[in-house]
């Protein structure tokens, strides 16, 4: 039992490396957040993203490996079209996110840039987290398959860890400097992004190897549309609650990511019982959730911790109450949704690691700022 719980909690602290790195970013730019709140919906769409497209690019290429279906070097066809088909995925994603952004922020009377701006924003930051972060997907998998290690693991935290840090570094980072850059250019990189898309995804088409972008972006839309609107109740909360305890807003990138990854590892342990058994084992299944359940908690405190030392905390005690009764209320919800999405799909044929894991994340992510900002506004 104990070599299984830190075999649980090493992964989940790696993870929540990445979230503060998201989170401190958060805490410390809380006064562009407060000038345009349209940041805040679209920031845990793109950190959901981010995981959906390059976990994708990471399995397609392991799976392909394994098979023999690609060669363990980096410039080969199969990468060739693994990378157009991860580019033109996130920018079709970030669009869409771009666009809910701006309708949420309109009907809200919510402060956001022009259209074209946003979507300078957006995109520009999609570029730069692809242009860093595809090379050291790729390279990593090749080097742990040529060393006999199964790449996984690594796809499954490393992966999402770094993407998560980089998203809201980036897209912070864009929006502190656009300003400086004439609306011109600006427009011009725009329609550029935009040509550069369908000419991605015509020659995809072209090639039949056009399905995986569609699958990919059904998907993730689905998947970052349910985190952005996790992401409206922050923006709604900005000038109020989360300005008075900004150190809630720095643990949030860390409470959701970490309870959505033990989901995930609760799904995959579930769904192998079912594979090897034919049937679940409750009993079992409630001692690997309270497992998981203290690994992920002492993981949010580290990250949290980390967060409080970096600055002066709002309200202490009002900020701790809120996350540990909003983690209790969460997690267990989460842990009984994940039970019963992995049997009922195992049961009509469906594969559960191709669902739960994608849908639990989105749901921690939905869940956790809403439970978490109601709390918080019921303690204060």
């Amino acid at each position: 039992m104990a070599r299984r719980f830190i075999g649980s909690l090493i992964p989940l602290l790696a993870l929540a490396v990445g979230e503060v790195i998201a989170g401190l970013t958060l805490r410390f730019n809380i006064e562009l957040l407060l000038v345009y709140p349209v940041l805040m919906i679209v920031i845990p769409g793109l950190m959901d993203l981010r995981g959906d497209v390059y976990g994708a690019i990471g399995y397609r290429l392991t799976t392909a490996l394994h098979i023999g279906a690609a060669e363990p070097r980096l410039f080969t066809r199969f990468n060739m079209v693994n990378t157009l088909t991860g580019y033109t995925v996130s920018l079709i994603v970030s669009l869409e996110l771009c666009f809910m952004g701006l309708v949420l922020s309109y009907m809200l009377n919510l402060g956001s840039m022009d259209p074209v701006s946003l979507v300078f924003v957006v995109t520009t930051s999609t570029i730069i987290v692809f242009l860093v972060l595809n090379p050291i997907v790729l390279t990593s998998v090749i080097m742990l398959f040529k060393k006999g290690v199964d790449p996984s693991g690594f796809v499954a935290v490393v992966v999402t860890g770094v993407g998560d840090a980089l998203t809201p570094l980036t897209l912070i980072l864009v929006s502190l400097m656009y300003q400086v850059i004439p609306f011109i250019v600006r427009l011009l990189f725009v329609l550029g992004v935009l040509a550069s898309l369908a000419i991605s995804y015509l020659y995809l088409a072209r090639i039949h190897e056009d399905k995986s972008v569609k699958e990919n972006a059904v998907s993730s839309i689905i998947a970052t549309s349910g985190s952005s609107l996790g992401g409206l109740f922050a923006a709604i909360s900005i000038e109020g609650l989360l300005s008075r305890v900004p150190e809630v807003l720095g643990v949030l990138p860390a409470f959701n990511a970490l309870i959505g990854a033990s989901m995930g590892h609760l799904g995959n342990m579930l769904n192998i019982e079912l594979h090897v058994k034919g049937s679940a084992d409750t009993r079992r299944y409630r001692r690997e959730s309270l497992l998981e359940a203290i690994a992920t908690f002492i993981s949010i405190l580290a990250a949290y911790t980390v967060i409080l030392a970096t600055s002066v905390p709002g309200m202490l005690t009002v900020s701790t109450l809120s996350i540990t009764i909003s983690f209790i209320l969460v997690y267990s919800l989460s842990a009984v949704t994940t039970f019963y999405l992995t049997t009922t799909s195992f049961k009509h044929g469906w594969d559960p690691d191709n669902i739960v894991f994608p849908l639990m994340t989105t749901f921690a992510d939905f869940t956790g700022y809403l439970s978490t900002l109601l709390i918080l506004g019921l303690v204060i």
